[in-house]
This record gives C-alpha cells, sequence and structure tokens, in this order.
C-alpha cells in the first residue's frame, strides 16, 4: 500500500527451475496476455523469469514478436511490483500458528508498526541511511599495486595484456607497469561492491560484494582453467572439452567443462554452497547434477536439493529468505551496505526470514520490513547497525 508501513505479506511457493527455449517461453507468454494460461504455466512462467530474467530474450522483427517483447514488458512490470516482503518465524509457538501458505495467498496481519513514521527509532534510520552497493572493484597487480575501475562501467573485458570495460572503452591505468598483467592478478569487489569479468576464454564471472577472483593472464597450467575464489561469483563457463575449468576455493576445488553455476564460500559463513543450474560439476569427489547444490561444512560434504531462488538472489538484484537464519541474513546485509553489525547479548537465536526484497533499496527500507515483522529493531551509527531486542 503506497505510503502504508501495514503489514502485507505475499508467501508462495518455492518456483521450481524450469528450462525452456525462446519459442516455448513466446507461447507461454501469448497465452499469459489471451489470460488461457493454467496454474501450471503461470508458474513456469514465474519460475522462468525469477531465475533467467537478467538474459535476453532473442526475439525476431515481427509483428509477432513485437507483441511478445509487449508481452515480455508487462511480465516485467507485474513481477517489480509484487514484492515478497520479509516475514519472521519467532520461536515454536509463533511458527506452529502459521498454517501452510501456497502460490498466490495473501496473509495479512493487523499488529501495529513497531516504529511508526516520525518515530525516534525510524528517524534514526532515515537520518543515518544507507544507500545500496554498487559496481565497485578494483585489480591487485602481481607487486601490490591497484588500478581502481569505473563504478560507471558494469563490467570488465580482459583479452590479453589489454584490459577494457565490456562496452568497449579502455580501463584507465595510469603509470601502472602493464606488464605486470602477464602475471597473476586479482579483481576484487569491496563489501558494497559487485562487478562482472568477462575472461579471455569467454567465461563470464560475476562476483558479489567483499569477493575476490584471482587468475594467471594465460588461464590456462598443465591443460586446465585455473581461477582462485574467495567469497561469492557466478559462472558461465566457456565450454572447452581439452581445458576443464577448475575454482579453487577455501574449502572446495569445483572442476567443470562448461556450465552455469554459483559458489558462495565466505571466510565469515560456516559453510561452503555450490549450486549448478546447468551442465555438470565435480566438487572434490562428488558430481552435482542440475538443481542440486554441495554443501561443505566442518570438511564434510553433503549433496542436496538447490533453492535456485535463494542461490540467484544476489545476482538478480534481491534479498531473498527462505528459511533462513537471522545471522545469515544480515551478514549478506553487511556485505552489501558495508556495514557492521552488532547484536544485543539479549537477542534470541531462533529468528528465520522468509520473503524477498530488492537489493535496490535503502538499508532503511530493508531494516524496517524485518522490524515490522518480529520481535527485533535496529539503530545505525555511522557504518554500524546495532540489532537490539
Amino acid at each position: 500500500m503506497p505510503g502504508s508501513y501495514g503489514s502485507i505479506v505475499l508467501i508462495r511457493a518455492k518456483p521450481i527451475l524450469y528450462t525452456m527455449n525462446k519459442y516455448e517461453v513466446k507461447t507461454l507468454l501469448e497465452k499469459f496476455d489471451a489470460g488461457n494460461c493454467t496454474d501450471e504455466e503461470v508458474a513456469m512462467l514465474e519460475s522462468w523469469y525469477l531465475n533467467w530474467r537478467n538474459e535476453p530474450l532473442e526475439l525476431e522483427n515481427t509483428a509477432a514478436d513485437q507483441s511478445v517483447g509487449r508481452i515480455w514488458a508487462r511480465l516485467q512490470e507485474e513481477n517489480k511490483a509484487v514484492k515478497l516482503w520479509p516475514r519472521i518465524r519467532i520461536a515454536l509457538g509463533v511458527a506452529a500458528a502459521v498454517a501452510t501458505i501456497t502460490l498466490g495467498i495473501l496473509l495479512y496481519y493487523t499488529s501495529a508498526p513497531r516504529h511508526p513514521e516520525g518515530s525516534t527509532a525510524r528517524r534514526n534510520l532515515q537520518d543515518n541511511d544507507i544507500v545500496p552497493g554498487s559496481n565497485k572493484a578494483f585489480i591487485t597487480l602481481a607487486d601490490g599495486s591497484t588500478i581502481s575501475l569505473s563504478d560507471a562501467k558494469a563490467g570488465l573485458s580482459i583479452q590479453g595484456s589489454q584490459l577494457q570495460y565490456n562496452d568497449g572503452s579502455e580501463v584507465k591505468t595510469g603509470s601502472q607497469d602493464l606488464s605486470l598483467l602477464e602475471k597473476e592478478i586479482t579483481i576484487n569487489t569491496p563489501r558494497g561492491g559487485t562487478y562482472q569479468i568477462d575472461l579471455q576464454d569467454g567465461t563470464r564471472v560475476w562476483l558479489n560484494a567483499a569477493s575476490s577472483l584471482t587468475y594467471h593472464k594465460a588461464l590456462s597450467k598443465r591443460g586446465e582453467r585455473i581461477v582462485t575464489l574467495n567469497g561469492e561469483a557466478y559462472f558461465e563457463v566457456a565450454k572447452d572439452k581439452a581445458h576443464p575449468f577448475i575454482v579453487q576455493s577455501k574449502k572446495q576445488r569445483v572442476e567443470v567443462l562448461g556450465t552455469h553455476f554459483n559458489i558462495s564460500n565466505y571466510d565469515d559463513d560456516s559453510t561452503a554452497r555450490t549450486t549448478l543450474l546447468e551442465g555438470s560439476v565435480k566438487i572434490n569427489q562428488a558430481i552435482l547434477k542440475p538443481g542440486q547444490q554441495s554443501v561443505i561444512e566442518n570438511n564434510q560434504l553433503k549433496v542436496i536439493p538447490a533453492d535456485i531462488e535463494l542461490a540467484m538472489a544476489w545476482k538478480n538484484n534481491d534479498f531473498v529468505f527462505n528459511g533462513e537464519d537471522f545471522k545469515t541474513t544480515m551478514r549478506k546485509i553487511a556485505r552489501w551496505y558495508n556495514v557492521d553489525i552488532v547484536y544485543d547479548p539479549g537477542l534470541r537465536e531462533s529468528i528465520e526470514l522468509d520473503g524477498w526484497i530488492s537489493r535496490k533499496n535503502k538499508l532503511s527500507d530493508v531494516l524496517v520490513k524485518i522490524e515490522q515483522a518480529g520481535n527485533v529493531h535496529f539503530k545505525i551509527e555511522g557504518r554500524r547497525v546495532i540489532v537490539e531486542k
């Protein structure tokens, strides 16, 4: 509701990952426009949109395809309008009282907002607000010197010893010794930053906040294409059967031939997670199939069904909370908004979040939505977020 902080929560079932070619997508979009989609087809379209919305839909220049383009724009607008605001389950009593909610059901509850407009606590959040993260990155050369990358550009393209942005413009390197590009280099995103990297073999990498990707200019070592990841990244690996692509990180080694997958392996997380969307990957000694996720914790590896929406949320510019524990969520918020989180010692540990909210929102918008639904509230002091009961 515009101008309202009332708690209206849209809960929906977790989407299944559907893979469709462009002709199947166009057929469903046309049925959607005519109002003839079944519930299952609407779910397929929604799932496809959530998981692949950042990929271009290639349309031929015909009247029919122009119509599909219009429908596609409408579907995007409808999805923008539907935001899953966080719902918090606190302790067993409340959790047991929450009924099973299926696709499209609205859950209304009437509790007043914790901090109404004009309150001192609300003013604290608004007066000390922090903007969301954006395109920020820098390159570290072998001698430790750095090259800053433009915040106005979306990505970096590396072609041999040449650095350029993916729009074709040159990277300003100043007085740096560019011969160092022939050696090992690292692309870093700070907290509050994200960046895309196109490697010379055609592989595309999207780095999440507080992450780094290290590789050698030659890329291929002993017949393998080897990179080292710290943090989180989504990979679309160029196919090359003769040169397997290897991603090394703190807890695991991932080997692929050509595939789409996400790795999350931050130093301050207890787990390393690899989620496979397409193709096949080998993690240590485990083989993943599409729709599966490997989890490594305490040197133990297990394979579970993947929550694709959750794994791909950051790349789609969202925070998604599907039964995630509170402190895991707050670590994600800390990385994206470049803040430190300080907890009240009396804060209960049993808070879980459900729903989603755009990462394009200011920090106060995210915190207010969490406050509305649970027994927790926040203060912002500089670049610290204080979490209180």
